[in-house]
């Protein structure tokens, strides 16, 4: 099989989980002929087993769109001359529209196009300003255009393939569901005395940890964080917020709660981290804080069960899928019962027994999502696809 896959960016120091994909792209290639487009680095990533890397704009030159469009389509037929037979766009629209449209006006015979997605639009309008929200209209119809161009749809977990089918009304023959992967060796667990030594060295404290990576904004529920840690001080609870993220709307007004009710000793705003120094954090967490009140196949989550950290979630997108079952109910909230998300959290912090125990259960879990087990689900589907 001859493969090309194509990435929106690739920057080694972003806090996107873009980074992520070398290590799945470096086993994919064992099995299959691959070929990668970059649309947007800072360097060319080093990547085994790929034969070769496209890259479209490192920065070092002034590129246009309609420059990059121009490129991509050249790109795109001189890997179709070499018998490319599947391009799998992994959530860029603008990486898939030139073979969308090259597709209707060209029909390339025995050729799979995938765009790769998995989000949720469920965000009230009221949550951003007007001009993200026409953004987002356009970005919303020209996702549609797409969905009906390409030759397959490709998300997960299953919750997620249900609601592209129902809200885009894309026949279920044309969603492949394909998993999020996770790297067991860069996420990984520590000894109980390795996690002490770990919170001292790069937390400072001895305290238990609640973490929360995401944007800060109210989607992602950064707006709880706060009232949380409020809970926490008056209870008087040897505890610690930890919140990592890049800025939102509602950044400014972190702050301000912060400093407003006197919780610097119980919540810790760290801000962005580079995604390739993520783990430690994972690592020192007793307890993952995800209030998201939408989602799709959050790799936040796989990143804390690798690690050991079960995860408190409202119930969003494909989220009950990826929980442990035996631990559904504690660690999964009717969305928008905001009392009972801050309950709970408080509820599993105060004790040790139930997060050691809901600990095993994510960590045995999230097995299931490693690298070599996803990367043999893409080759078992996308062959079955090409012999179909």
């Amino acid at each position: 099989m001859k493969l090309c896959y194509v990435l929106p960016q690739y920057y080694k120091n972003s806090s996107e989980n873009f980074f992520h994909i070398h290590n799945f792209l470096s086993e994919l290639g064992k099995q299959v002929e691959l070929y990668v487009v970059v649309e947007h680095c800072d360097t060319t990533p080093k990547i085994n087993n790929v034969k070769k890397i496209f890259i479209l704009d490192d920065g070092s030159n002034s590129i246009s769109s309609f420059g990059r469009l121009v490129r991509l389509v050249n790109i795109y037929f001189e890997l179709y001359k070499k018998g490319v037979t599947v391009f799998f766009a992994r959530a860029s629209l603008t990486g898939v529209l030139p073979l969308v449209i090259a597709n209707r006006f060209f029909n390339l015979n025995r050729t799979s196009i995938i765009f790769w997605s998995c989000g949720q639009d469920v965000v009230p309008l009221s949550f951003s300003p007007s001009k993200k929200n026409i953004k987002r209209l356009v970005s919303k119809l020209l996702a549609w255009f797409v969905f009906r161009g390409v030759n397959y749809l490709a998300t997960g977990p299953e919750l997620m393939a249900d609601y592209y089918h129902q809200h885009y009304k894309i026949p279920q023959h044309k969603i492949l569901t394909l998993y999020n992967d996770i790297s067991m060796e860069r996420f990984y667990p520590l000894s109980a005395q390795q996690k002490a030594i770990s919170k001292e060295a790069i937390l400072d404290t001895n305290k238990k940890v609640m973490l929360f990576v995401h944007t800060f904004n109210e989607c992602r529920g950064a707006d709880l964080l706060p009232l949380i840690a409020k809970n926490i001080k008056d209870k008087k609870l040897n505890v610690v917020i930890v919140a990592i993220g890049r800025p939102g709307d509602y950044s400014d007004k972190l702050t301000q709660e912060i400093k407003a009710n006197n919780l610097q000793d119980y919540l810790l705003n760290l801000g962005k981290v580079p995604n390739k120094d993520i783990a430690k954090y994972y690592q020192t967490a007793d307890l993952f804080l995800m209030p998201s009140r939408g989602e799709g196949f959050p790799r936040v989550l796989l990143e804390s069960m690798a690690c050991g950290c079960p995860a408190l979630s409202f119930e969003v997108g494909g989220v009950a899928d990826i929980l442990p079952v035996d631990a559904i109910k504690e660690l999964l909230i009717p969305l928008d019962n905001e009392n009972k998300f801050v309950e709970q959290s408080i509820k599993l912090i105060s004790d040790q027994y139930l997060l050691e125990e809901l600990s095993k259960y994510s960590y045995q879990k999230v097995k299931q999502y490693s690298t070599d087990h996803i990367v043999d689900m893409y080759v078992d589907q996308l062959g079955r696809l090409l012999n179909s």
